[in-house]
């Protein structure tokens, strides 16, 4: 959950999540909601803009910490994908659109093909944490190369209950990912 300082949430101590880190640079609260929503479901350019320089200054600081906890250094980064029904609706993908300035922050590859949404899924906002889990559950596949020892950076605008994030990390681990990391504007 949100901390007003870097560190392990008591949440997440309690009940370790499958991530196993996450880096979120706000909240998910005024005016950040407006600007996602506005992005996300009514391609906002200047909202764009904006996301894409926050999104930057997340990455940044994943990278450079204070050595409190261990620094973002993935291999590759994968946003979380749409199934192609959702794509072809919305037009874009809001998550590659942020996971390719991510990887141009952090120097990485990106991989937009090996991680694919496999099944139609519906909107998570008015679900609650287990319906959400049982929405998203077996919605992802990897068909990408081996990711034996590799360390994944998977980049999503916003977590709320981490559903969609888990899920994708039983995905990832199958394929033989060490280490998973989610990295997102907000935090609900």
């Amino acid at each position: 959950m949100p901390l007003p300082v870097s560190g392990v949430c008591p949440e997440c101590l309690r009940h370790p999540p499958a991530l196993d880190a996450l880096h979120a640079g706000w909240a998910y609260a005024w005016p950040l909601d407006q600007l996602i929503l506005a992005y996300k479901h009514g391609a906002d350019v200047r909202a764009e803009r904006i996301l894409a320089a926050l999104v930057e200054r997340v990455a940044t600081t994943a990278r450079e910490t204070d050595g409190t906890e261990q620094p973002l250094r993935p291999d590759v980064v994968l946003p979380v994908p749409l199934h192609p029904e959702r794509l072809r609706e919305r037009g874009f993908n809001q998550s590659e659109y942020l996971a390719r300035r991510v990887a141009r922050v952090l120097g990485v590859v990106l991989d937009c093909d090996g991680l694919r949404r496999i099944r139609v899924t519906g909107s998570q906002q008015a679900l609650g944490r287990q319906a959400r889990r049982r929405n998203v559950k077996g919605a992802f596949a990897w068909t990408g190369p081996s990711l034996t020892g590799r360390r994944v950076l998977v980049v999503d605008d916003v977590a709320t209950t981490g559903a969609t994030l888990s899920a994708l990390v039983g995905v990832l681990r199958q394929a033989g990912a060490e280490r998973v990391e989610g990295l997102v504007l907000a935090r609900a």
